[in-house]
């Protein structure tokens, strides 16, 4: 088993004793209700977190977004390590958590809640070395990453600090056994569909708003997409119409679209937009699409330095060996950008996206432990091994 520097063999060995703190953490965040466009409350607590964790600079911007620095600009890489605020729950959503002996339950308590806990805590451990840390570690908590958010947290993150940003590292609450270096690509669009309406007896014949949609769901289906490179579509949210004998003068739906290849994207934003122009033209309903999300394909190899030494501290933390896997995280915005960035798990779980999602507690410790690590890598601080 290898060993460290002192300095960073101390801070792994805070991490693991400290563990019930994260935890605890964990759960309290749960309880901090965070939809996106609504992370308000728990972007103060976390700012007063930070504060307490002795950050400099502490801020909060206009969306929500909190920043908190180790380190001085200047004396080397800048790297910002960021986890999404927001959640998947309506506000009204109960936030009920409990603890069994392996497991956390919870709301969101892995999407993104103990990640959340988790950069709190590398930070802590971090500023035991700052002496040492040559460059400086901007630690985010960002809106918008969920939903329709449209990454509009971190893109705020970006333009603050545009320019100053060497590598990013983004943290999400499961995938432990990933290293996420592919970015898939997304565009989120809600399609409108408008007709004169009438009574369903006395205007029998006249074009509904429903049935129009109904007819572009079944069209859209038939569009064959490759699997390789992997490239899906699904209509998410359908709504419309007035009474069960009502002709829907007006209906919408919401399609998202994703692919880990930018042309393939391009390509089915074609053919969906092909497939609303014939609907249009068969059923005489007026179809209006606006893109309300859109997020870009990019991709970082493995052979990259941060990623290979990323390879290097899992077989160190006895980690599973991890090729580049795709998802769909903050990581994508610097990627297409040019900035390297990764998003690394803190454990695993499942059920995400759910009221019963869960996450088992005995992988955080080496979730930390890798994010501390890769931190110090990023900032070109290889741990010395004696």
């Amino acid at each position: 088993m290898p060993t460290f520097s002192p300095a960073v063999h101390d801070s792994l060995t805070w991490l693991t004793d400290s563990l019930e703190q994260v935890l605890d953490e964990t759960l309290h965040l749960c309880q901090i209700p965070a939809p996106t466009f609504a992370e308000a409350t728990r972007a103060a607590y976390v700012a007063e977190r930070m504060r307490a964790l002795g950050l400099a600079d502490v801020q909060t911007d206009s969306l929500h977004n909190v920043t908190g620095i180790l380190g001085a600009a200047g004396n080397g890489p800048t790297t910002l390590v960021v986890a999404h605020l927001d959640t998947v729950f309506p506000r009204a959503t109960p936030l009920e958590t409990r603890r069994t002996p392996q497991r956390l339950y919870g709301p969101g308590i892995g999407d993104n809640c103990v990640a959340l806990a988790a950069i709190l805590q590398v930070a802590t451990a971090l500023s035991r070395l700052q002496a040492d840390l040559p460059g400086r570690v901007i630690f985010a908590a960002s809106v918008g990453e969920e939903g329709l958010g449209n990454l509009c947290g971190i893109r705020a993150l970006l333009e603050t600090w545009q320019g100053q940003v060497d590598s990013v590292i983004a943290v999400e609450g499961h995938g432990i056994d990933e290293v996420r270096t592919i970015a898939i690509g997304s565009t989120r669009l809600e399609v409108t569909f408008t007709g004169p309406g009438g009574h369903s007896w006395g205007a029998f014949g006249t074009p509904s708003a429903i049935h129009a949609l109904g007819s572009a769901i079944h069209h859209l289906t038939s569009i064959p997409v490759p699997d390789t490179p992997k490239t899906t579509f699904n209509v998410g949210i359908v709504e419309g119409g007035g009474s069960v004998n009502t002709i829907a003068p007006r209906a919408t739906m919401l399609v998202d679209l994703r692919s880990v290849d930018p042309d393939q994207l391009t390509q089915l934003e074609h053919r969906v937009a092909e497939v609303l122009e014939g609907v249009q033209r068969e059923t005489q309903v007026e179809v209006q699409s606006r893109v309300v999300g859109r997020r870009p394909a990019a991709a970082l190899a493995m052979e990259h330095p941060l990623c290979r030494g990323i390879t290097a501290i899992r077989h160190m933390l006895h980690l599973r060996p991890a090729s580049g896997s795709a998802a769909s995280t903050d990581a994508n915005l610097p990627l297409s950008l040019g900035i390297p960035a990764v998003c690394l798990g803190i454990t695993r779980g499942a059920m995400a996206h759910t009221v019963q999602e869960y996450i088992d507690i005995p992988p955080v410790d080496s979730g930390l432990k890798q994010l501390l690590l890769t931190i110090l890598h990023a900032l070109h601080v290889q741990p010395q091994v004696a």
